[in-house]
């Protein structure tokens, strides 16, 4: 069944409006359905559907790196991120990027023949993050997908300890294995929740084991800290916190109770879900709640199924997310923001910084969005808030799709970059 839809246009009337009308209504955050307004389709004509930001100002923090994916801070400030084709983990120690590699593992080697109907592989070392009690500790996790002796595409989760002076790591062992994998759709966003336990977002890359509860692909897991299930999961014995999530790359919390969510819509290779292109969402999500992929997307809606916020008739794709907590820059606090990677044969789709500011008291109520950066550095995969309250910003242009996009080549001009936004012009 599909419910009206409210189309959304490049303004931003309709969201003064809607935030005159819900703002101030003394309503309990943990508790927000009644205020959740139809689902907001942004139709094919308008594009983004957003606004263009004003310019900012941007630094380059790293450059001549190949699909930088995971970024995260070690106490010290140095700066680690995966590369995701090489299997490796490289540290940025005092502003000068290392010549070696603090971790390597061995990742699936994906052949020309395989990635050729897909247009690229999207499998490789993909998200790192450091454990709460990393300071005392050393450990982290990184999420990546391997080939099995019969030549099947997995994902791993792992459990490393770093030496003393972080130069390098080791494998304590593997939390999660065997984890259902493909040429796309691999999920690997990471994040630690305000419970202190690890979220991990999980593709389907067969699209209906996204609704098979005993399956975890295309799920958002949650676990304890030593990868174990945690007793207050949404179902006993199971690592599923989400259901219905075609591939996400990005989400975070809004508060306690609510996760935002971006997520990826059909395209013409998904493995039994729908053939058409497009539908991008972006979603508040609640423990046990189901997304709906692939019986339902787009601002379609079923018993059962919790409908998206926004929906992008044209697609992105969104890459990675984070809600911005910083005041460096504080006309964003608070705002929720997701990288955009664009697809080669369509080369004016996303490439940009997509800003969705929410009312404070309401995840559910989008006040404004903006679009930065658009096609100004190419294919862009990950937003990451780092400890100076800066965002950082990662380009993809090094992949098969990007090495296919139709613009400047940016991968054989400079590689990727990991760029730092530094403030508002």
């Amino acid at each position: 069944m599909r419910r009206h839809a409210q189309l959304l246009r490049p303004t931003t009337g309709y969201f003064l409006l809607s935030a005159l009308l819900l703002i101030g209504c003394g309503q309990d955050t943990s508790n927000l359905e009644q205020s959740r307004l139809a689902c907001q389709l942004v139709p094919s004509v308008a594009g983004d559907g957003a606004e263009a930001g004003p310019e900012i100002e941007v630094e380059v923090v790293v450059e001549g790196v190949e699909i930088p994916w995971g970024l995260a801070w070690l106490p010290n400030g140095d700066m680690v991120f995966t590369e995701r084709d090489k299997g490796q983990l490289r540290i940025v120690r005092n502003g000068q990027l290392q010549t070696s590699a603090v971790a390597e593992v061995d990742i699936a080697q994906i052949t020309w023949a395989e990635e050729f109907g897909d247009l690229g592989s999207e499998g490789g070392l993909l998200g790192v993050l450091l454990h709460p009690d990393f300071a005392e500790n050393r450990r982290f996790y990184m999420y990546w997908t391997a080939r099995e002796p019969d030549d099947s595409l997995i994902n791993r989760l792992g459990l490393f300890t770093m030496s003393e002076d972080f130069s390098s790591a080791e494998l304590d062992r593997i939390l999660i294995d065997n984890i259902p994998g493909g040429i796309h759709h691999a999920g690997g966003c990471m994040r630690i929740g305000p419970d202190r336990k690890l979220y991990l977002g999980v593709g389907a890359y067969e699209a209906p084991l996204a609704q098979v509860p005993d399956d975890v692909s295309g799920k958002m897991l949650r676990m304890n800290l030593d990868g174990s299930i945690p007793d207050d999961n949404p179902t006993a014995g199971s690592y599923v916190f989400l259901t219905g999530i075609r591939n996400t790359q990005g989400f975070d919390w809004f508060d306690a109770h609510h996760l935002l969510v971006m997520e990826h819509g059909p395209t013409f290779n998904d493995d039994g879900g729908p053939t058409e292109k497009g539908w991008d969402e972006f979603n508040v999500l609640k423990a046990g709640e189901n997304s709906g992929w692939p019986e339902v997307h787009g601002c379609d809606t079923a018993s059962g199924i919790t409908e998206p916020v926004v929906v992008w008739e044209r697609s992105f794709p969104p890459g990675g997310a984070t809600l911005y907590r910083g005041d460096a820059i504080p006309e964003w606090t608070g705002s929720f923001f997701t990288a955009t990677q664009g697809l080669p044969w369509l080369p004016d789709e996303g490439q940009h910084l997509h800003r969705i500011q929410l009312s404070p008291d309401n995840p559910y109520l989008v006040e404004k969005r903006e679009v930065f950066l658009k096609q100004r550095y190419g294919r862009l995969r990950t937003v990451a808030e780092g400890p100076d309250g800066y965002l950082y910003v990662t380009t993809t242009n090094c992949d098969t799709r990007g090495r296919l996009a139709w613009n400047p080549n940016h991968c054989r001009r400079n590689g990727d970059q990991i760029l730092r936004i530094v403030g508002l012009k």
